[in-house]
């Protein structure tokens, strides 16, 4: 079992991480631009996204919850946050990858997309990907399969991998390394990409 100190450092990633989901929701609900986008001109963390990070920063927290012992309480909660990741995003990656708009997209603000975004309030299909990957690790948790601790690793490095090349990407003045394929792939926001960074170490440190 993680030591003490690597399941605190947990606890603090998934809180950061849900504060931060809960920050740029706000931002579009009251219009904060630098909230929903960190600086003018960079692509908007979409809202659905942003949800999404609150949901993850909880099933990161209850994940810890159960390598804690508190398994009955924990599967509860992952249960919940696990179903909800998985339809909202399986939902939304299916719509991105066949270019079906499913309303899900301007559900709850109006977006009115931007030159990196294929379609207004569609997240990049990189991030419903991963988004699924963080439901399945919550499914994980609740089967308790043998070599879960394996699969946790996995999960946390393709989401690291994932966020740090983006956040490379915007470094380097490479649209590719942040996923943007004009009228294919939506870029990836650079908040977006550094929260599942911080998700991914959780996973890992799990």
């Amino acid at each position: 079992m993680p030591n003490k100190t690597n399941l605190t450092f947990v606890k603090v990633l998934s809180g950061i991480v849900a504060a931060a989901g809960l920050a740029v929701m706000a931002g579009w609900i009251f219009n904060v631009v630098l909230v929903k986008s960190v600086a003018p001109g960079l692509i908007t963390m979409k809202f659905s996204t942003a949800f999404a990070f609150v949901v993850s920063g909880i099933t990161l927290y209850f994940l810890v919850r159960a390598r804690e012992g508190e398994f009955e309480k924990a599967q509860v909660a992952l249960s919940i946050t696990s179903f909800i990741l998985a339809l909202l995003m399986g939902l939304l990656f299916f719509s991105a990858v066949f270019g079906i708009e499913t309303g899900i997209e301007s559900l709850f603000v109006r977006d009115t997309g931007d030159a990196r975004s294929v379609v207004p309030g569609m997240p990049s299909i990189p991030t419903t990907f991963n988004f699924l990957l963080v439901a399945l690790a919550g499914i994980l948790a609740i089967l308790n399969p043998t070599g879960k601790r394996q699969k946790f690793r996995t999960i946390g490095a393709i989401l690291g991998v994932t966020g740090a090349l983006a956040a490379a990407g915007y470094v380097l003045g490479a649209p590719l390394l942040y996923y943007f394929i004009p009228a294919v792939n939506s870029a990836m926001a650079l908040h977006t990409a550094l929260l599942f960074v911080a998700l991914g170490a959780g996973l890992l440190c799990l």
